[in-house]
């Protein structure tokens, strides 16, 4: 089995998000430890993931401040309306 193979048994795509145009955004479950938000291009040069984008450690408390503050910007935004 080819190290690709291996590494694409261990990665669940979770959802993906339109941004408009070419760009979607990308949630993805790595090797059940990881979270990885990576934007993605589908062009007709390029279509994949690209460098930007962030990785949350499951175990480390990280992904839970980020839900965290993802909840905080979900009451400024609905203050606004």
């Amino acid at each position: 089995m080819s190290q690709k193979t291996a590494r694409a048994g261990k990665e669940r795509q979770i959802g993906e998000i339109g941004l408009g145009g070419d760009r979607h955004l990308v949630a993805t479950l790595i090797n059940r430890e990881k979270i990885d938000f990576r934007l993605f291009l589908k062009t007709s040069r390029y279509s994949g993931p690209t460098k930007s984008g962030v990785r949350f450690y499951l175990f480390d408390g990280i992904w839970e401040e980020f839900k965290k503050l993802i909840e905080k910007v979900d009451k400024e935004v609905k203050e606004l309306e």
